[in-house]
């Protein structure tokens, strides 16, 4: 999905032959559409852009390829209609950071009991904010801080974390071992904001980045690591854990780019409420 998001970019400069114009139109800030055209201009092996104090100019490469680009990006529009269409129109494509552990089930039952079908994708928030842009999921809960340009965001949720397993010393300063975290490229700012409060706590710092939700437990069970859990609030609070917070944020499209048979203000509701009960 880069390629074509990084497609997009290159077409709209191409099209306004202004950074700041083209991040306008698409709903975005500058430095992610410069660095998204840097990285298409590394992977095709052509720069497509030519920079100066006077302005942005096509290179004769980057003009060869426009059309295919808009080939591209014209024939992927049609592929996702078509998806649409075969669709069950009333399912809501839901995405999940792994990052959630025991609250996914009540995550997707919250928006489940709205009446809603729920099809549920489980993954990194870099990657589920990259569904959501290409028009592949309709809503999203996804860790805070990372990069949201085109998208609208609620307010940041904080939850309450514990260490586990249940007998895990009572503060982080006095656990000795690593904690199993998913891998930082999942959300690299909230990955080095959890290292950072780690280690104001008093831990060494020390992580073991695994991607799922099951090694982590297994690194858990086998005595190898611990792991900080989000709490609900009928869980309790661990007494003396200091334990970094959980923060997430419910992610949807603007408006203009929302499916009408989706009912986003009750499901983003719904996920709220659950994340924050």
């Amino acid at each position: 999905m880069d390629l074509l998001r990084h497609l997009r970019f290159f077409v709209a400069v191409a099209d306004s032959r202004h950074f700041g114009d083209a991040a306008r139109d698409l709903g975005m800030t500058q430095p992610p559409l410069s660095q998204g055209v840097r990285r298409l201009e590394r992977q095709l092996g052509v720069r497509l852009f030519d920079r100066d104090a006077r302005g942005v100019r096509i290179t004769t490469a980057g003009q060869a390829l426009l059309p295919s680009a808009r080939e591209l990006l014209r024939q992927a529009g049609e592929l996702v209609d078509q998806a649409d269409d075969l669709a069950i129109p009333d399912r809501v494509r839901l995405g999940i950071a792994g990052d959630l552990e025991d609250l996914l089930d009540d995550v997707v039952r919250a928006l489940a009991d709205t009446g809603a079908g729920v099809v549920p994708t489980v993954a990194g928030s870099v990657e589920l904010v990259d569904l959501l842009r290409d028009g592949l999921l309709d809503l999203a809960v996804v860790r805070h801080p990372g990069v949201l340009d085109g998208l609208a965001a609620g307010p940041v949720l904080i939850l309450p974390t514990r260490l586990e397993p249940s007998g895990s010393p009572a503060g982080l300063a006095q656990c000795e071992l690593p904690i199993a975290v998913p891998p930082r490229h999942h959300q690299p700012p909230a990955h080095d904001q959890l290292v950072d409060a780690l280690r104001r706590a008093g831990h060494s710092g020390d992580v073991v980045e695994a991607p799922g939700v099951t090694q982590r437990r297994a690194l858990r069970a086998a005595g190898a690591a611990v792991q900080i859990t989000p709490a609900s609030a009928r869980d309790g609070i661990q007494e003396g854990s200091e334990c970094p917070p959980l923060r997430l944020r419910v992610v949807a499209p603007h408006l203009g780019h929302r499916r009408p048979e989706v009912d986003y203000r009750t499901g983003i509701a719904a996920l709220e409420e659950a994340l924050t009960r």
